[in-house]
């Protein structure tokens, strides 16, 4: 992740401390050290809520919000290949509720199966409908 935004003649380039220390031959690392050089933090942002299915993934360069450089996020399907290692830790979460001295609900039953039957859902890997673990009200 890009940690500092350096601004010269009105471009924005990624930096790092280390660059700050070796171009201005200082360990200060507070704004009042980087601002006038053109240096700024970027923030964190709000990382989002990520659903079973998806991922967060950061933009590959900061943006300006509200006035400070932040870093942004978007939410993107997982690819084939992350689809089915998600369904196989999900798989490996549950594995307590087979083993042979309990019973399996039939709730738990239908998830599992659910979680397996991924790959063969028609839609697959485009559109996916993930199982609930919810016990019936």
């Amino acid at each position: 992740m890009i940690e500092l935004i350096r601004v010269t003649n009105g471009v924005a380039i990624a930096y790092s401390y280390e660059q700050f220390r070796g171009d201005f031959n200082t360990t200060g690392r507070a704004d009042k050290h980087l601002n006038p050089h053109g240096v700024y933090r970027v923030a964190r942002g709000e990382y989002p809520d990520v659903t079973v299915g998806y991922k967060a993934v950061a933009w590959s360069f900061p943006q300006q919000v509200d006035g400070l450089w932040t870093q942004i996020w978007d939410v993107v399907p997982l690819h084939e290949e992350e689809l089915r290692t998600e369904r196989n830790r999900l798989l490996t979460e549950t594995d307590w509720m087979a083993v042979t001295d309990r019973t399996i609900s039939e709730v738990e039953t239908a998830y599992r199966q659910g979680l397996r039957d991924i790959p063969q859902q028609s839609d697959f890997p485009d559109e996916i409908e993930w199982p609930a673990l919810e016990e019936p009200q």
